[in-house]
């Protein structure tokens, strides 16, 4: 007889039942553990992990909350339609210090570099700019269109910024037509390229594994790997799953285990030793639009924890495969 999936340690109902759109944890000075939540009504609700409530509700806009991160300064929000602000933590709250208007229509979440205070804002027509946290454009990322061996891309659909030994930053970034690019960061320069299975709508990569993880619109997901010394791209194998689409792929810091969070509500995770399916989370009635890893032990329940948001307005916490001894 199959094993019944575990339960979450905590399921939190956003308020008013709002759906989920993004999730972050924030860890601050002073021991104040936070998850954050951006919501379909433009707000950003932050929840205390000590008492699960909510702590503060941020008004960001009117637009759904598509993505946000919280470093110890800075709230960075990406409100779908390409409104992006970047807030100052100061001592009496979030103060908005610079807005970056793009008329975006798409759904690719925004990357950062949080050492050099950098954002990757998507664009249309295969653009990528470079912006600093005060709102100042630095660069843009554009493939060579003159150059006959460069492939028709469409917009970009995700992105993971990877920070390579000996100073090589680059950014992972997927595009409509089905192709995977290795952006050089120092260079601005296109340094692979992979042509995926379906349009890649989310990626992520772990380092230490020399893998990576493509979810699409199927019932593939795509693991492929970057080589140690050219980074070069390369196929691995496919994953199938029952049903089709998964909107967020993510690994734990550990390199143990990967997650996936799909239109049928469902959370998958996976061993990265074997690449096979450890259990499927069906806790949520909707899709699952969010799956993040907190970076550091949640106190209440000394492991490092996993958080899931979706269109039920339903948050998710999870403690799994954590060894505690």
């Amino acid at each position: 007889m199959a094993l019944l999936p575990p339960d979450p340690v905590y399921t939190i109902r956003n308020v008013d039942n709002v759906p989920v759109y993004s999730l972050a944890f924030s860890f601050l000075p002073g021991g104040l553990e936070r998850l954050l939540a951006g919501s379909k009504n433009g707000y950003v609700y932050a929840y205390n992990l000590q008492t699960n409530r909510v702590q503060q509700k941020i008004q960001v806009g009117q637009a759904p909350i598509l993505h946000l991160i919280h470093t110890n300064s800075h709230l960075i929000t990406q409100e779908k339609g390409g409104i992006f602000k970047i807030f100052e933590l100061t001592n009496s709250g979030y103060k908005e210090e610079a807005i970056i208007n793009i008329d975006y229509p798409g759904f690719c979440r925004f990357e950062a570099n949080t050492k050099l205070e950098t954002i990757y804002v998507p664009d249309r027509d295969s653009k990528i700019y470079v912006y600093n946290f005060a709102g100042e454009k630095l660069e843009t990322l554009m493939p060579d269109f003159n150059d006959k061996s460069t492939p028709k891309l469409g917009d970009p659909m995700c992105m993971k910024y990877i920070d390579f030994p000996c100073n090589r930053p680059c950014l992972l970034a997927g595009y409509e037509a089905g192709w995977l690019l290795l952006w050089d960061l120092n260079t601005s320069q296109c340094i692979g390229k992979l042509q995926t299975k379906e349009c890649p709508m989310t990626v992520d990569y772990h380092r230490d594994q020399q893998r990576g993880i493509i979810g699409n619109a199927s019932n593939v997901i795509q693991i492929f790997s970057i080589g140690k010394k050219d980074l070069s791209l390369a196929h691995k194998l496919d994953i199938s799953i029952k049903n089709s689409g998964i909107n967020k792929v993510h690994s734990r810091m550990d390199g143990k285990v990967f997650a996936s969070g799909g239109w049928d509500g469902h959370i998958r995770i996976f061993s990265w030793f074997s690449l096979r399916p450890l259990v499927v989370l069906t806790e949520h009635k909707q899709a699952v639009q969010d799956v993040v890893y907190s970076t550091e032990k949640v106190s209440l329940w000394k492991a490092p924890i996993m958080a899931a948001g979706g269109l039920d307005g339903a948050i998710t916490l999870w403690d799994l495969y954590n060894n505690k001894n």
